[in-house]
């Protein structure tokens, strides 16, 4: 059963650290964070006042604004030369002026806000800001790598080069350069290693590039408006019903709203699509894990953990799915 879209009081620990779990599994980071404070205060005997859940809520939305400022600084590495993969209106200002309509959506303009309410006055947050703004500006960018894939690399060079395809968004150079190491090394490290990547983290099968482009764009959307994010993945399975990303994404998506059975619907046709489709079995355990359909969700898990054993994700939703089977059969 998926929580209250509100946090509320009076629960016991149990109840509090069953709700950090289903909230931390949808993606919903301030009542996750709202329902942690109210369980370290029971933890420690006493209640959370509404003055120090001010001060976490503030801390959570100045993390949430720099994850979001760092996250349109690393999509502009991966912009293709000449192009952006963000629209305008989702673009980091760092010094031109935004209408006041569209400042909520300025992290730098959040930031500050979430800075003063803290104490700090608003020469001390703009200075502050200016610091971090420079720092980003100085973020080194690796060069991008060739257009065309060049010929007599070995495996272990096929292996790197196709990473870096991964990283500035060129999938296909990408599947080019794995299927070379592959061809030079066969069940050799890098030639498994290539395997892996290939099946699990580019699309099965080939599509365009404006496709791929769009997908971030709605990406980037999720941040700022998942309504418009929602009809960018909801547009892009209309017209590339082979392509699996865009389901993943609006899979995600659709759990944070609450819509779980949608959610599922859609993640089992991109697993169906693609079935070494790691971040779409992951987004399916959190769908059953938040229904209590626990078996479901570890089989789930069990599918990433075969596909690729190093992938990094699937530790922590095994944990939260521990915890939810925990606090309810105990």
């Amino acid at each position: 059963m998926k929580p209250p879209d509100q946090v509320p009081e009076g629960l016991s620990i149990v109840e509090y650290q069953r709700l950090v779990a289903l909230y931390t599994l949808m993606g919903r980071t301030r009542q996750a964070t709202r329902a942690l404070a109210y369980l370290s205060r029971l933890k420690s005997g006493d209640q959370a006042s509404e003055e120090e859940l001010k001060m976490v809520g503030a801390g959570t939305k100045f993390a949430e604004s720099l994850m979001k400022l760092l996250k349109s600084v690393a999509d502009a590495d991966q912009a293709e030369e000449g192009q952006s993969s963000q629209t305008n209106s989702e673009q980091s200002n760092f010094g031109g002026e935004k209408s006041p309509d569209s400042l909520s959506d300025d992290p730098i303009y959040s930031m500050k806000e979430q800075l003063m309410s803290i104490g700090l006055s608003a020469s001390e947050a703009d200075e502050y800001l200016e610091k971090l703004k420079e720092a980003l500006k100085d973020m080194s960018r690796p060069d991008p790598p060739p257009r065309e894939v060049p010929q007599d690399l070995t495996a272990r060079e096929y292996w790197e080069l196709a990473l870096r395809y991964k990283q500035v968004g060129w999938t296909e150079q990408a599947r080019d350069a794995l299927t070379l190491a592959i061809e030079l090394d066969g069940d050799g490290k890098f030639g498994r290693k290539a395997m892996c990547f290939l099946r699990s983290k580019i699309p099965r099968f080939p599509v365009p590039l404006m496709a791929e482009q769009l997908n971030i764009q709605g990406y980037n959307q999720m941040l700022t408006n998942e309504e418009e994010a929602r009809r960018t993945f909801e547009n892009l399975v209309e017209q590339y019903p082979d392509f699996e990303w865009p389901y993943g994404n609006l899979g995600s998506l659709l759990i944070k709203e609450g819509d779980l059975s949608q959610a599922e619907a859609i993640l089992v046709k991109a697993v169906s699509i693609n079935p070494y489709y790691i971040n779409a079995w992951l987004h399916l355990s959190r769908v059953y894990a938040i229904e209590s359909r626990f078996a479901e969700a570890d089989d789930c898990l069990d599918r990433v953990l075969a596909i690729d054993p190093s992938d990094p994700n699937w530790k922590g939703i095994r944990e939260l799915v521990d915890q939810l089977k925990f606090d309810k059969f105990n």
